[in-house]
């Protein structure tokens, strides 16, 4: 088995170094330049596509594999020639890039979805909010977010209008006003990931959970991330409750009437005592999602090789335990500016203690390795690892990673969060007001 594997940014370089390790051959490509430094002598890479491609095309076993939206164009061209490819297609990217389309999916087969209005600037937004009597704000306030990838921290999130308004100000300064964009009224309860495979006629494989936590400090304080730290299981029923409510069984018939291609697809969902209801589709790998959980997949070169063949994937999954991952990084990460990118306090910093790339703590993101140097630093923007642990309780899984790093890990200006279980432990204690049914064996 051969795998060409199209990267943006190196945060699966977990998995490219597992593919590796079970004697998938592999070769790597990084459409952001930004990140060419990271992968460097423990995967191999090409640095030209061209070359790239033509390594792909020699084999007729090669499956082209995405981990990221965008280059959907590219990934159904291979397909039209005849080849294998995962994780990428038009339909992903219009998934991800109009969340209006999203939506209307959702409403098309009885998913609860809050209250959204789409405008076509964001100057309209503005309008929209000003014009509101304070007594018409949803109990949660309001969300408001860009049909366009603009980083983690221009999703805006608050219960005041006036400081809605005040941060649209700031991004029209920063991105102009020609933004489509969506304000979606907040709904109160807990933020959970609900994902399963595709395998371009039905779903395959458990459905997995998770929950996370995206801002950047202790007590949800500073800029949202992709992910602080993440708690996640597989369902071990065939049909969980929340399954059940996300409509995934009705979703079936619209995939396939959409030529949904092969690759993973996450309902981000608020869930309180109403229901679920829809968020957005996260139609690639979550970060830190399946990073976190990984080792619960036996063998990750048969599941992406099935899946990509319309074929089942359930006997290679333990739903037995739960993953607990938390992420670290070095500055300037969260903020980072592309064109500082060789200037970079994150560049070359040592990493010591690690215990591989995959398989114990240490799940790699954005490092290097160089015969002189040994394992530094390689991510422009301070991204490093998350470290991983399994386990049912949240608070011993968190305890061993953060005695890890206190004990193992040695790296300069590390950061990262240390609430992690109570975080996780208020959700899971919410989850159960709310009469969500979660894992069995998922405890304190």
């Amino acid at each position: 088995m051969r795998v060409a594997y199209h990267t943006l940014e190196f945060l699966s370089l977990s998995w490219m170094r597992r593919l590796l390790e079970e004697g998938v051959e592999i070769l790597v490509y990084c459409k952001e330049s930004l990140y060419r430094r990271v992968g460097v002598g423990l995967v191999p890479i090409s640095f030209n596509f061209d070359e790239w491609m033509k390594w792909g095309l020699a084999d007729p076993n090669t499956l082209f594999f995405f981990d990221f939206t965008d280059d959907g164009e590219l990934a159904e061209r291979l397909r039209r020639s005849g080849k294998l490819v995962l994780g990428g297609g038009k339909f992903q990217d219009t998934l991800e890039q109009k969340r209006e389309v999203g939506e209307d999916i959702a409403k098309q087969v009885g998913i609860l979805c809050p209250p959204t209005t789409q405008f076509a600037t964001v100057s309209e937004s503005i309008a929209f909010l000003s014009s509101k009597p304070e007594q018409e704000s949803g109990d949660g306030g309001w969300a408001w977010k860009p049909n366009k990838s603009l980083g983690c921290d221009t999703t805006l999130v608050t219960s005041d209008e006036d400081e809605m308004i005040r941060g649209l100000q700031h991004i029209q300064r920063q991105y102009g006003d020609n933004l489509k964009c969506i304000i979606q009224e907040r709904i109160p309860g807990v933020a959970l990931s609900t994902a399963r495979w595709w395998n371009g006629t039905a779903w395959v494989g458990p459905y997995w959970a998770t929950l996370e936590e995206k801002k950047f400090l202790n007590g949800d304080k500073g800029p949202a991330t992709g992910c602080s730290l993440n708690t996640v299981w597989f369902y071990q029923e065939e049909e969980p409750e929340i399954a059940r409510e996300l409509k995934f069984a009705e979703l079936e018939s619209v995939f396939r009437s959409k030529n949904a291609a092969p690759g993973i697809y996450d309902i981000n969902s608020i869930v309180n005592n109403e229901g679920a209801w829809f968020l957005e589709w996260t139609p690639r790998l979550g970060y830190d999602s399946e990073m976190t959980s990984q080792r619960g997949i036996s063998n990750l070169g048969q599941l992406l090789w099935n899946v990509a063949t319309g074929q089942g994937i359930d006997d290679l999954f333990d739903t037995s335990t739960i993953y607990h991952g938390l992420h670290v990084s070095v500055p300037p990460y969260p903020n980072y500016i592309a064109k500082l990118d060789n200037k970079s306090p994150a560049l070359g910093i040592p990493v010591h203690g690690i215990d591989g790339f995959w398989d114990k703590y240490f799940v790699a993101s954005g490092i290097a390795f160089d015969p002189s140097e040994g394992i530094t630093v390689a991510s422009p923007p301070g991204y490093v690892a998350t470290i991983v642990c399994e386990g049912n309780s949240v608070t011993a899984g968190y305890d061993d990673i953060y005695d890890y790093i206190d004990e193992e890990l040695q790296i300069q200006n590390l950061q990262y969060r240390t609430d992690a279980a109570d975080n996780i432990n208020k959700d899971l204690l919410q989850l159960k007001k709310y009469g969500w049914k979660t894992h069995s064996r998922l405890g304190k």
